[in-house]
């Protein structure tokens, strides 16, 4: 094995090479699984809770980023720790997928002794497509079994034809948010875990991200629509696949067509970008989501994803 320098990330000066790999990982191992980029700077800046000591990069002598690993959780006080690990296919080698793994193992360790409960380490191994080997049960990791009531489901569309305009109850409307002065009422509608600061910026900013909302005719944000593309994947894989990443209504606003309304808005917004075709993950469980999603002409995608692993300790 070629001699990688392993380093602390710093996001800001590293982010164009981070991506860079993450799209080379990407297209050699199908753009269609998730992460997408998005996802990935959401989990760089938002989901990992220190990020000089929970991200690791190995670069080569010349300074190109090789491989990325990042330990992730969804508080800063979790039982649950996700190891996501990208590497280069041109430096694709089990010595390199090892070194992060064992990384990985030992800073996990870390985090035990850091917040004294014990935690569950999960990681996903790498696409078959690499011909890689980690050594899962030297560091302690043992084959996590799919769970056939609950796993990640796909779901896809086609956007050459025409969309359907979204059809609304009387009186409201639709439209991008408009930066600070939605962005309380957005974050108090936004259920998910919160977004870091300046990614949130980034993403109002970005002609790749949009947030598509639905407003009342008292003038209140009732659901929301984030959807996304990137372009630099397109031109390197010659596939158009733009992503809705986040939908969701308020409770009280439920049963009245406005999720079918914003997601439709959001289709339109990846077909008027390019997109030829849309797609989505959610749970298999999610049965309410299913429903909406056909109703909006998607359909079930046969999506496979690398065998995951799981490591207690503690």
């Amino acid at each position: 094995m070629q001699s990688y320098q392993s380093r602390a990330c710093v996001y800001e000066h590293d982010k164009k090479g981070l991506l860079d790999l993450v799209r080379a990982y990407r297209v050699a191992t199908g753009v269609a699984v998730y992460p997408t980029t998005w996802r990935v700077c959401l989990l760089l800046t938002s989901r990992v809770w220190n990020p000089g000591q929970d991200i690791r990069i190995w670069e080569t002598p010349s300074g190109q980023i090789a491989a990325l690993a990042m330990l992730w959780r969804r508080s800063s006080i979790s039982p649950y720790l996700a190891l996501d690990r990208f590497i280069h296919p041109s430096f694709a080698v089990s010595e390199l997928a090892a070194a992060m793994l064992a990384w990985g193992s030992q800073r996990a360790e870390a985090i035990l002794s850091e917040q004294a409960i014990p935690l569950t380490v999960y990681a996903q191994d790498f696409a078959p497509a690499l011909h890689l080997d980690s050594p899962y049960d030297r560091y302690g990791f043992n084959l996590l079994k799919p769970n056939p009531g609950e796993y990640n489901a796909y779901f896809g569309r086609d956007l050459s034809a025409g969309l359907p305009a979204p059809s609304l109850p009387a009186g409201y409307s639709i439209r991008p948010v408009q930066g600070q002065q939605d962005l309380t009422a957005y974050q108090s509608l936004y259920s998910f875990v919160a977004v870091n600061t300046e990614h949130q910026k980034e993403l109002f900013e970005s002609d790749e991200y949009s947030h598509l909302t639905v407003v009342t005719p008292d003038g209140a944000l009732a659901a929301y629509c984030e959807c996304s593309i990137d372009r630099a994947e397109w031109q390197i894989s010659g596939r158009q696949i733009g992503w809705i990443d986040y939908i969701e209504t308020r409770p009280e606003q439920q049963g009245r067509g406005l999720g079918q309304a914003v997601l439709c808005a959001g289709l339109r917004r990846l077909q008027e970008w390019g997109a030829d075709t849309a797609m989505l993950i959610t749970t298999s469980t999610n049965t309410g989501a299913h429903r909406l999603y056909h109703k909006a002409g998607f359909e079930r995608m046969d999506v496979r994803e690398p065998d995951s692993y799981m490591k207690p300790i503690g």
